[in-house]
C-alpha cells in the first residue's frame, strides 16, 4: 500500500526514522484539558425518568453517563507525556497502548454499522439554522456567540433551553437537545462552555443520517495528543472522559473483571488515587506489561477494523482534521497476540482542514471509509492475550525514550507556621492556578487561533500566486493567438472576414472561461456531494422498489390462487353440464323411439307438418349427441 510523503502536503505531519536504537530522554511538557462546568446540566438530567433515560441510550448510546464520571485532570496530563508522535501511540517504557475504535464502541454502546457509515467531514460545517430545527428553535432564537475564529452556542442559553422544554414537557427536543450540549461540551470540547460548529456537525450527521461518532471522537483525541506533543505542551481538546476511563480500566480492572460488565455505569468500582501528575507519570513509567489489564473486563473479541482503502493503517477523519491511527500495534487490548507491525503501518499523516491543500487527500479518506478491511479469527488467530518473540525483539531494539520525571518541590518553612497560614496560602494558591489555567487557556485559544490565521493567509497567498501565474500564462496565450489570428487575417483577402468574427468569438469564450474555472471546480465539488447523496438516495429507492415488487409478486400469488379455485368451480360446473346433457341425450333417444315405435304401430295417424319438421328436429338433435334413433317414415 501506499506510503504518503509529508512533503506532498503541506500542513501534514509524517512520522519519522529512529535512525538510532539508543534510549533518547524525554522532558515533561505542560498539559492542561479543556473543562466546562458541568453541574448544571447534570442536575437538569434529574428530571428523566428511568424510562426517559431508557429511550435516550436507544437513541444516542450511553454518552449520558459520561456526565457522571469524575476526570482527575493529573492522569490526563500524566498520560499525555508518553505519546509517540513516531508510533501515534502512548509508548510508556514497558509496554505500548493506544484507544482503540472497538473499546470505544462498546463504552458508548455505539457500534459501526456499514450499511450507514460514519462521520464524514464534507469541506463546511453544519448550517445553524439546521441545528436551530433539530432542536425546536425558531433560526431566529438560536444565539451564536463567536470567540476569535471558533463560533458557537453557549453552554447557559443550551441550559436555559432544556430547562424550558422540560417544564413544557417537550422531551423530543429535550433529548435532542441535551444530545447536542453533550456533543459539545464532553465528546467534543474545544472551548470552555461552549459547542462549538464541529460539534454542532457531527451531532447532525448522526441525528440525520445516523452517521457513527466513535471514529470522530478517537480522531479528535489522537489529533490532539498529537498537536500538543509537535508544540510541547497545550490543551487537550478532546473528549477526556472516555480517555480517563479507558486508561484507569487497562490500569486497575485486573481483579475486577466478574464485577465490572459495563464499562461506565461500573467505573465507580474502581477506587482511584488522589495523586498529582507527576506521580501519576511515575506510576505510568514503572508499570510492567504483566501488572496492567491489556483486555478491558467488558470487552469481547470480534472483528477488528484493520485498515481502510489503500491506506496501510486506518485514517481517522474527525471534525478538525484527521490523524492516522495504528490498531496492529494494539492486538492484546483486542484479546489477540501481538505480532511486530508493518513498518508502513506506524505512524502516519495528520492534518487539520485549514491546512492548505488537503481537498485531494480528503476525497481519498473518505472514498477510504468506503472500503473497510476487518480481520477476524481467521487471519489473527484465536482470542489469546500474548505477544510474539518477534515483537518483543522489535520492541527493546527500537529504543524507547526514557522520561524525566520532574522532582518533588522541597517542603520549606518552619513547624511554628499556624494553620491560618497554611490555609491562607493554599487558597491563594488555588486562587494562583485557577488564574494561571484561564491565562493558558486564553492563550492557548489564542494561538489556535493565530495559527489558523497564519494557515488561512499562507493559502490565500498560494492561491493568489497561482491564479496570477495562470493570468499570465492565459495573458501570454492570448496575445500569441491574437497575434497569430492578425497575421493571418493580414496575409488572407478580405474574404475571410466571416472566419475572423468566430476566431474572436472563440477566443471571448476562452477569456470567460479562464475567469470562471475557479466557479466550475466549486459547482464540480458540490455536485460531487449532491452524487453522492442521489446515490444513497436511489439505494433508498431501489430498496423501496423491490419491496413493492415483492409485495406486487405477493398479491399476483394471491391472485392467481383465487382464479385457480374459479377454475375448479366452473370445471366441476361443465362436468355437471356434460352429465346432464348425457343423461337428457339418452332420455331424448329413448323417448323419440318411443314415439317411432307408437307411430309405427298406428300408421293410420297423419302427423301435422309442424310436429314432423319437429320430430325431424329431434332425430338431428339425437344424431349430434352421438344417438341413432329410428327414421320416421
Amino acid at each position: 500500500m501506499e506510503r504518503l510523503d509529508s512533503n506532498q502536503y503541506q500542513g501534514m505531519v509524517e512520522d519519522q526514522d529512529n535512525t538510532s536504537n539508543a534510549p533518547k530522554a524525554k522532558k515533561s511538557i505542560r498539559i492542561t484539558t479543556t473543562d466546562s462546568n458541568l453541574e448544571r446540566l447534570i442536575e437538569i438530567t434529574k428530571s428523566m425518568s428511568k424510562e426517559m433515560r431508557r429511550d435516550f441510550d436507544k437513541m444516542y448510546g450511553w454518552i449520558l453517563d459520561l456526565l457522571d464520571i469524575s476526570v482527575k485532570t493529573p492522569v490526563i496530563s500524566a498520560l499525555a507525556q508518553f505519546w509517540s508522535s513516531d508510533l501515534h501511540c502512548f509508548e510508556l517504557p514497558n509496554l505500548d497502548l493506544v484507544p482503540t475504535i472497538e473499546e470505544y464502541t462498546r463504552m458508548t454502546r455505539l457500534p459501526i454499522d456499514d450499511n450507514v457509515g460514519v462521520y464524514s467531514y464534507r469541506g463546511r460545517y453544519v448550517d445553524e439554522r439546521k441545528i436551530a430545527k433539530l432542536i425546536g428553535l425558531h433560526p431566529d432564537q438560536l444565539k451564536l456567540e463567536k470567540r476569535g475564529a471558533i463560533q458557537g452556542l453557549k453552554k447557559s442559553f443550551l441550559e436555559d433551553h432544556l430547562e424550558a422544554l422540560a417544564g413544557r414537557g417537550s422531551w423530543h427536543y429535550f433529548n435532542k437537545t441535551l444530545a447536542l450540549t453533550i456533543y459539545g461540551l464532553v465528546l467534543f470540547p474545544f472551548a470552555p462552555n461552549m459547542v462549538d460548529h464541529a460539534a454542532m456537525d457531527v451531532f447532525a450527521q448522526y441525528e440525520t443520517q445516523g452517521l457513527n461518532p466513535v471514529p470522530a471522537i478517537l480522531a479528535d483525541t489522537l489529533l490532539t495528543l498529537e498537536v500538543c506533543q509537535k508544540k510541547n505542551g497545550g490543551t487537550l481538546k478532546c473528549c477526556t472522559h472516555l480517555l480517563y476511563v479507558w486508561i484507569i480500566t487497562h490500569m486497575y480492572a485486573c481483579e475486577l473483571r466478574t464485577l465490572f460488565p459495563d464499562p461506565l455505569r461500573d467505573f465507580g468500582r474502581i477506587k482511584v488515587k488522589r495523586q498529582e501528575a507527576r506521580e501519576w507519570k511515575k506510576e505510568l513509567a514503572d508499570i510492567q506489561d504483566n501488572k496492567i489489564a491489556w483486555t478491558c473486563p467488558w470487552y469481547s473479541p470480534y472483528e477488528v477494523i484493520f485498515s481502510c482503502g489503500d491506506f496501510a493503517n486506518v485514517l481517522l477523519m474527525g471534525p478538525r482534521g484527521c490523524v492516522a491511527y495504528t490498531p496492529s500495534i494494539a492486538l492484546r487490548q483486542l484479546k489477540r497476540t501481538q505480532v511486530k507491525p508493518v513498518e508502513e503501518q506506524l505512524g502516519g499523516i495528520y492534518f487539520q482542514y485549514d491546512a492548505p491543500d488537503v481537498s485531494q487527500l480528503l476525497v481519498r479518506v473518505r472514498a477510504a471509509w468506503r472500503n473497510v478491511q476487518r480481520k477476524g479469527d481467521d487471519e489473527l488467530g484465536k482470542p489469546r492475550v500474548s505477544a510474539s518473540q518477534e515483537y518483543n525483539e522489535w520492541r527493546r531494539a527500537r529504543g524507547v525514550p526514557e522520561y524525566v520525571l520532574r522532582e518533588a518541590p522541597h517542603a520549606e518553612g518552619s513547624s511554628r507556621s499556624s494553620d491560618e497560614t497554611l490555609k491562607a496560602m493554599a487558597s491563594e494558591l488555588e486562587r494562583a492556578r485557577a488564574q494561571i489555567k484561564q491565562l493558558e487557556e486564553v492563550e492557548e485559544a489564542a494561538e489556535w487561533e493565530i495559527d489558523a490565521l497564519k494557515r488561512q493567509c499562507k493559502k490565500k497567498d498560494e492561491q493568489i500566486e497561482h491564479l496570477k501565474i495562470q493570468g499570465e500564462e492565459a495573458l501570454e496565450k492570448e496575445n500569441a493567438e491574437i497575434l497569430e489570428g492578425k497575421s493571418a487575417l493580414e496575409a488572407e483577402n478580405q474574404t475571410q472576414g466571416e472566419y475572423l468574427k468566430k476566431l474572436l468569438a472563440e477566443l471571448a469564450d476562452a477569456r470567460n472561461d479562464t475567469k470562471n474555472w475557479w466557479g466550475l471546480a466549486k459547482n464540480y465539488h458540490e455536485k460531487n456531494e449532491e452524487l453522492s447523496q442521489k446515490v444513497i438516495k436511489r439505494k433508498l429507492k431501489a430498496k423501496r422498489k423491490k419491496q413493492e415488487a415483492d409485495e406486487a409478486i405477493e398479491g399476483w400469488r394471491l391472485r392467481t390462487n383465487v382464479q385457480r379455485d374459479k377454475k375448479k368451480e366452473w370445471m366441476k360446473r361443465c362436468d355437471d353440464m356434460a352429465d346432464c346433457v348425457n343423461y337428457h341425450s339418452i332420455e331424448l333417444a329413448r323417448r323419440l323411439g318411443e314415439a317411432e315405435d307408437e307411430i309405427d304401430r298406428n300408421p293410420e295417424i297423419q302427423l301435422p307438418p309442424k310436429t314432423a319438421r319437429f320430430m325431424r328436429y329431434c332425430q338431428d338433435l339425437a344424431r349430434g349427441f352421438g344417438r341413432e334413433p329410428k327414421c320416421l317414415m
